[in-house]
């Protein structure tokens, strides 16, 4: 049996970067909000190509990061073949710190769909200790804003995500600035 704890996915919402594969064996990569309530693990994931993988053949597996440019570059764009491997045929991300298989059971919604998740495989590639960078919360926060941005095109959405780079600004490092250029690029918009 997998214990989550192992992977540091506790109660609340883990920031994670799923990946799944498409029905033509296409990797994709998103990154998504793990939700653990009392041992419970599941995502809320709007209509996506990340639903639709999971709805043609539902497994995801989350991947455990600590770069935040591969948060921006996987919640904007396609990730390039090579930053993916494959465990037993599923794509994990290269990069990830460690990553959890799931089987995945999805209750559609009109618009964003529960997807309960039962974890089947997993494996710790690196331990690191980290203090809390409020720089690379911020990216992850503005990531979260930049897709719903693309999507509804809403001046709030850039509003946070200002907010968001000054924090970036203030408190992240080169890596950190790095990722909120990136975003700012691929949303169109100059920081």
């Amino acid at each position: 049996m997998i214990d989550t704890g192992d992977f540091g996915i506790h109660d609340g919402i883990s920031e994670v970067i799923f990946t799944t594969l498409s029905k033509d064996g296409k990797p994709n990569a998103a990154p998504i909000g793990l939700h653990k309530k009392e041992e419970r693990l599941f995502a809320m994931i709007y209509n996506s190509r990340t639903l639709e993988n999971i709805l043609g053949r539902p497994a995801a597996a989350a991947n455990i990061v600590d770069d935040p440019v591969l948060f921006v570059q996987s919640s904007l764009c396609d990730l390039e073949p090579e930053r993916f491997e494959y465990v037993d045929g599923f794509p994990v991300l290269k990069d990830a710190l460690g990553w959890i298989l799931f089987d995945c059971r999805c209750k559609k919604g009109e618009k964003i769909s529960l997807v309960e998740l039962s974890p089947v495989d997993g494996k710790i590639n690196q331990r690191k200790i980290q203090p809390v960078n409020r720089g690379f919360n911020a990216v992850i926060e503005s990531s979260i804003h930049a897709t719903r941005y693309v999507v509804f095109k809403e001046k709030k959405y850039l509003d946070s995500i200002e907010y968001y780079n000054t924090i970036v600004k203030k408190c992240g490092g080169a890596r950190e600035k790095e990722a909120m250029g990136m975003l700012y690029k691929l949303i169109g918009i100059t920081e």
